[in-house]
């Protein structure tokens, strides 16, 4: 997480330099530089705005609609959205609106993931988007990360080892030092750390 911190430029290195495409980041125009980047961090905040909103995070109208639903569906909360009486409309949180909705923990970890799946950008980045979810839940969602990943790069921060089986890279962290890297079966070969880790959360699963 701090590492994605340091690339979104959220704040800079004490020491070293991130370089992207061989050159320093703070060579960039820094809205231009993170206007490359979607994230879904697991810190995130949910506004007391339409469901609409949240998802966009800007102003918006029905026309914008069509994306939302995509959005929601890949994150695998559109059906409950559905069943609103409100849909779209529907304001979060019930702070301002008596006839908002609170949704649970793992849907609105799914609103916040949408926001990613709705922007059309080159990077994007999940941080534990699915700490909440239950196991089929995880599964779908990491389906449909793979599935929009198509000429994007997609990273995403997880300690369910699970989740990265299809990752083309894994890198294992240990002490802000990376320990193991390789794919999933490279490392499952590697009989190391990550194997170990591994074997230990599927008995669980």
């Amino acid at each position: 997480t701090t590492i994605i911190k340091l690339l979104f430029r959220l704040y800079d290195p004490d020491e070293g330099e991130i370089l992207v495409n061989g050159i320093n980041i703070k060579e960039y125009n820094l809205k231009a530089y993170r206007s490359l980047f979607a994230a879904a961090f697991q810190d995130y905040k949910i506004f007391a705005l339409s469901i609409r909103e949240n998802v966009l995070m800007r102003e918006c109208s029905e026309e914008d609609d069509l994306q939302v639903v995509e959005a929601l569906t890949k994150a695998g909360v559109y059906d409950k959205i559905k069943t609103l009486p409100k849909g779209l409309d529907t304001t979060m949180t019930k702070e301002f609106d008596e006839e908002g909705t609170l949704l649970s923990g793992g849907e609105f970890q799914k609103i916040v993931v949408a926001r990613a799946f709705v922007k059309n950008v080159p990077i994007k980045v999940f941080d534990e988007p699915s700490s909440a979810l239950d196991p089929i839940a995880e599964y779908e969602l990491y389906d449909s990360i793979i599935s929009d990943s198509i000429d994007k790069t997609m990273i995403f921060i997880s300690h369910r080892l699970s989740s990265v089986r299809n990752a083309d890279m894994v890198f294992m962290l240990e002490n802000g030092t990376i320990l193991e890297r390789g794919t999933h079966k490279e490392l499952m070969e590697l009989n190391g750390s990550y194997a170990d880790m591994y074997n230990k959360q599927a008995k669980n699963y």
